[in-house]
């Protein structure tokens, strides 16, 4: 057992800490924890591709529905606009996604390219074999009843914690 919640954490992160340590009862560590994990499995599957899983969520959002604004596309991802203007911005230098004037001259619409169409194609079989294989080895219906929880969680988590 480490001695404090600092040490405790930095077990967790370099993967050394007991059975018991890595029971933590703090959700927002256990989360992050999972998170990291998961994210690493479809960074892995891929890379080739030349894409993360936030980049592949880009493409896969701009390929239904485009062109958007930067504000409706981190809303659509889940993210804070300052966070995916970064990732945007690298994504147009790699040729992914460009910009077009929108109805205001301050704004701006994103879309794919055909480059970015053509990637988010071939990425896509790979993101599909990762998430087959991950309902394969936790189960259809636990992998709904996780996604169902989950969204409630969001919700919950919407709302100011602090307050209760």
């Amino acid at each position: 057992m480490t001695d404090s919640p600092t040490e405790a954490i930095e077990a967790i992160e370099e993967k050394r800490c007991s059975e018991e340590e890595k029971s933590l009862p703090c959700t927002c560590l256990r989360l992050r924890r999972v998170a990291r994990q998961i994210t690493s499995v479809y960074d892995a599957a891929l890379e080739p591709h030349g894409v993360s899983i936030v980049t592949y969520a880009v493409l896969s959002t701009l390929n239904r529905e485009s062109p958007l604004t930067l504000s409706a596309l981190a809303v659509a991802v889940g993210t804070d606009r300052t966070t995916l203007s970064r990732t945007v911005e690298r994504m147009r230098a790699a040729g992914f996604i460009a910009a077009c004037p929108g109805d205001d001259r301050r704004e701006r619409r994103l879309s794919l390219t055909p480059h970015g169409m053509k990637t988010f194609h071939a990425a896509r079989q790979s993101w599909r074999e990762t998430a087959d294989g991950l309902e394969e080895q936790y189960g259809a219906s636990r992998l709904a009843s996780l996604h169902t929880l989950l969204a409630d969680l969001e919700e919950v988590a919407g709302t100011d914690l602090a307050s209760h």
